[in-house]
């Protein structure tokens, strides 16, 4: 009786031993294959560089971090890197050489500005609305033969709504918005209304420690936006998205 509790004690010792092989090497693979797949989605992550909205730290007042939420869109893969960097000229130029006029826009007014030879210095500003700031930018357009190709083929077009006018990208797929108004921060006048928070977004851009952060991420914004990422009721409806938009030359 002894020997056959010693024979079975020692087979289950085998056994036991066996498993915890087994379970030890099962468990070395499944860490193996769960670093892989954390490496694989650690890369997605990273490459998924746009169509987010990030968050920009602005102030701090005691223990409490206040930041602003802004979009950031995806930089298209199916336009070309050159077309890119042309038109993200064009738009930085925009935004430099424009401030809202706010004084207008509450009054309902316009601003008729003739731009001729002497707008094309770095020094040239003015103050309109929406429409002023697509006028520029076509304005500067126009001095690109590349994009100016583009632009009389359609792929580049000037949108306007009964509410705003803005610039389109086409592609085979997709269909992209640069809105230069929509990308600057500056302005004269007094914004109210559903933009009276436009005076603590602006002192930012001025004050705050991180100003260039704030700027740089809403000049781009409306910059190559694809309209699938346009959700708000608002956006869409000034943007012409239910289908009241006009495509125009200047």
């Amino acid at each position: 009786m002894k020997n056959v509790i010693v024979k079975c004690f020692k087979h289950r010792f085998v056994q036991t031993n066996r498993c915890i092989k087994y379970f030890f090497i099962c468990f070395i693979l499944l860490s193996i294959i769960g670093c892989t797949a954390s490496k694989k989605q650690a890369s997605v992550s990273n490459e998924s560089d746009g169509d987010v909205i990030i968050s920009i730290p602005y102030k701090i007042e005691g223990k409490t971090t206040w930041s602003w939420q802004i979009f950031k869109p995806s930089i298209p893969n199916d336009v070309p890197d050159d077309i890119y960097s042309r038109l993200w000229d064009i738009n930085s130029k925009t935004i430099k050489a424009g401030k809202f006029d706010f004084n207008l826009y509450n009054d309902n007014k316009a601003s008729l500005i003739t731009y001729n030879e002497s707008a094309m210095s770095d020094n040239f500003t003015f103050d309109g609305i929406f429409t002023n700031y697509a006028d520029y930018f076509l304005f500067l357009l126009e001095h690109d033969s590349v994009l100016l190709e583009l632009y009389n083929r359609g792929v580049i077009t000037a949108n306007t709504s009964p509410y705003h006018k803005w610039i389109e990208y086409h592609t085979e797929k997709n269909r992209y918005i640069i809105d230069p108004t929509w990308c600057d921060w500056d302005y004269v006048g007094v914004p109210t209304g559903m933009y009276a928070n436009n005076v603590e977004f602006a002192e930012a851009c001025i004050n705050s420690f991180n100003k260039e952060k704030l700027i740089e991420a809403k000049s781009k914004e409306w910059f190559f936006r694809n309209i699938t990422t346009v959700t708000k009721e608002y956006d869409r409806r000034v943007h012409g998205l239910y289908g009241e938009s006009i495509l125009r030359k200047p």
